[in-house]
């Protein structure tokens, strides 16, 4: 008997599941998108080339095996020998799995969903347009935020620039060397040749800024830290993440990506962890003929990115410290797994070592089980 799948939203995780169509033959599957789900731009998924994350490296814009973590005092270049850093273009990796996925046979409709009905057969959603029922939904839709939570909030443009002052063999995943007094600030380089990179100016804190205020600490950087001289504009991207722990939109259904979890709390990758997710479902399926979905993290992961943002939520001047002692702590393949959820012992041993131990004393016994 065939079984009825929708898939609600159109981004990363509502995607790395249809594409897996045809492993699921009892399945007939239609991803319903918001109409305004078309208009979101073009932008950079950053992560490490572990071990799951083949065809993602195959379809990655540029790798690199070099990363710095700059601050005042000194400047980090991690380097790894087997899992480089790579940025994949989310239109370029989107198009493709959705030719993909209807190649396999799953539908796409455009609805606005107001309402879903649970009955003893399953579900019924309500829209502006009739939309088939269906006996399971997978929900990638945005949670709700709770106020006060931590956010991953940025604003880059791609640039070429009049001075040859990119290192494309190094990525600069955070240099602190602007701006501190909104929060935890610093800027993102992804180098793609001497000339070309995307800058981004990016802050962890509760609230967002103006437009002018990355605008300007991007102005600021390239002007008076690296000098590119004149620069043309290619594109531009932007963002907010959640840095916390998010509860499901609706408790009835099946939730995947960031409404699932998927989302790293301590540092808003989602990209690597969607992927775990939608791979261990799918291995669930194929061992029990069901689709179930988990939580891609690891529990001590968790109770170590809760303390790690009480720590930056209580004393945001230690960030530029903390970041460069687990930068100085771990080779580039010790943090690419680290940061992919696929850290060991040794290596937590390691980045609990190179930390300065009072704030997190005091995280650890004040409640960093709070709202973070």
């Amino acid at each position: 008997m065939m079984r009825q799948l929708a898939i609600l939203g159109g981004g990363c995780a509502a995607l790395t599941l249809a594409v897996k169509a045809s492993a699921m033959p009892d399945m007939r599957i239609t991803v319903i998108e918001h109409p305004d789900f078309a208009k979101a731009q073009d932008h950079n998924w950053g992560c490490w080339a572990v071990e799951g994350m083949q065809n993602a490296h195959q379809m990655a814009r540029k790798t690199w095996h070099r990363w710095a973590i700059n601050t005042e005092k000194k400047a980090v270049v991690q380097s790894a020998q087997h899992f480089p850093y790579m940025a994949i273009s989310s239109a370029a990796w989107k198009g493709h799995c959705r030719i993909t996925a209807k190649r396999q046979g799953v539908e796409f409709r455009s609805a606005r969903v107001s309402q879903i009905n649970q009955d003893q057969t399953g579900f019924n959603l309500i829209a502006d347009q009739p939309l088939p029922a269906c006996h399971q939904i997978a929900d990638s839709r945005t949670p709700d935020i709770p106020q006060g939570i931590m956010l991953q909030h940025f604003r880059g443009i791609e640039i070429l620039a009049e001075n040859p002052v990119f290192d494309p063999d190094c990525a600069v995943l955070m240099d602190f060397r602007c701006d501190q007094s909104r929060g935890i600030h610093f800027i993102y380089i992804l180098p793609y040749s001497p000339h070309q990179a995307l800058i981004e100016s990016t802050i962890f804190s509760p609230q967002t800024e103006d437009d002018a205020f990355y605008d300007d600490a991007i102005t600021r950087y390239c002007d008076d830290i690296i000098k590119t001289g004149k620069r043309q504009v290619l594109r531009r991207e932007a963002g907010v993440i959640p840095m916390g722990f998010l509860t499901q939109r609706d408790d009835r259904l099946d939730a995947i990506g960031g409404n699932g979890g998927a989302i790293r709390p301590s540092s808003g990758y989602a990209f690597t962890f969607i992927q775990r997710q939608i791979d261990e479902a799918m291995l669930h399926y194929q061992q029990r003929g069901v689709l179930r979905f988990t939580s891609p993290h690891q529990r001590i992961d968790l109770w170590m990115d809760k303390v790690f943002l009480a720590v930056l939520r209580h004393r945001p001047d230690l960030a530029p410290t903390l970041f460069s002692h687990v930068a100085s702590a771990l080779h580039g393949d010790e943090m690419a797994l680290f940061m992919s959820g696929l850290a060991n012992y040794r290596i937590r041993l390691k980045i609990i070592m190179a930390m300065p131990k009072w704030p997190f004393f005091r995280a650890l016994f004040s409640g960093s089980g709070q709202r973070v």
